[in-house]
């Protein structure tokens, strides 16, 4: 791809009206100044002693922060979170950074999935991340909320050009995107044939039909064989179950192989888009979540499947490079990165 049609591309995303649905987390950053810890007065323990707080969408709420970097002109979120201090935060960030709330479902029978990361400030002001407290649902969404989901679904997909489904909760239909709700998203897929929708999820990619799905290596190779627990895929194999999964979902599917690139493949064949040579320390946190904003972004605008590949994969390559934040990647961010391809 050449400057000038990625230019074409980047500048189309204001245009574009993209939907976000499934788990949308909080991700909470508590810093602990551990030089100023007490003992304290009550219980044998050191006080923890929080001097900041940063708070910022994770999960699917990583997709739109991606998204709003990209220019997206309307991007749309659907999931269902708790009436609590920290879905009241998340919603707060949501609507400050852009994105429309309308959809979200707030209810008392949910907690707000966050993850509390906890980072214990020494001496010199040196940090070090600690074991992160996770606050899940441990229960599957009631039928009402279930429905409630759907009806939002069948409001909003008429609006909007493109539908990214982030199905991410470990345990099967304790999420936003239970076994209902999915068949709802492949009925829709058949309903609005024109309109993109990709669907990412490390347990249950294999799943989706009728849908452009993004799987990295080892996600594809789980889907095709359930009861693989090697350490390793190459890229023949990954190509192979990637093969398996486009002919199971009738849709183009996108696997991502690390540091090598993105397969793209359709029922015509594989394409390898590789990957852009980055040296120095790397994050892949979220990298996963930029390629698809990429990919949703550019199939939306009318780029080909293999322009989509490169989008992301200049994304990611921009993403993994900040460390310690789930990044984004700007339109000046991205055409630079392509210069020095």
């Amino acid at each position: 791809m050449d400057e000038t049609r990625l230019r074409v591309i980047l500048d189309s995303f204001k245009d574009r009206k993209i939907l976000v649905v499934g788990d949308f987390y909080l991700d909470a950053y508590w810093i602990l100044d551990k030089a100023l810890s007490t003992l304290s007065l009550e219980t044998p323990w050191h006080t923890n002693p929080v001097v900041d707080q940063r708070y910022s969408p994770g999960a699917a709420g990583t997709v739109t922060n991606n998204l709003r970097a990209l220019e997206v002109g309307t991007v749309y979120t659907l999931s269902v979170i708790g009436q609590d201090g920290f879905g009241m935060t998340l919603l707060d960030k949501l609507k400050a950074n852009g994105c429309r709330t309308d959809f979200m479902i707030s209810s008392p029978a949910r907690v707000t999935p966050t993850y509390l990361k906890p980072m214990h400030r020494g001496y010199e002001g040196v940090e070090v991340e600690g074991p992160r407290f996770d606050i899940e649902n441990h229960s599957p969404m009631n039928a009402e909320l279930e429905e409630q989901v759907i009806h939002n679904l069948r409001e909003c997909v008429p609006l909007v050009e493109g539908v990214i489904i982030g199905d991410q909760t470990p345990h099967d239909n304790l999420g936003v995107i239970t076994d209902k709700v999915r068949e709802e998203i492949i009925q829709l897929a058949e309903e609005y044939p024109t309109k993109i929708f990709c669907a990412d999820s490390r347990k249950r990619i294999g799943l989706y039909r009728n849908i452009i799905i993004k799987p990295n290596r080892f996600e594809a190779k789980r889907a095709v064989e359930p009861g693989w627990d090697g350490t390793e895929v190459t890229i023949k194999e990954a190509q192979r179950c990637g093969g398996e999964l486009c002919k199971r979902t009738g849709k183009p599917v996108y696997v991502t192989v690390g540091r090598k690139g993105i397969l793209v493949i359709t029922e015509d064949g594989c394409q390898h888009v590789h990957g852009i040579k980055i040296t120095g320390e790397l994050d892949p946190v979220g990298a996963g979540d930029s390629v698809s904003a990429g990919i949703v972004s550019t199939l939306s605008s009318a780029g080909s499947y293999h322009e989509a590949a490169e989008v992301g994969n200049l994304i990611a390559s921009i993403t993994v490079t900040k460390i310690g934040t789930t990044g984004t990647a700007s339109h000046d961010e991205i055409i630079k990165q392509l210069r020095t391809c």
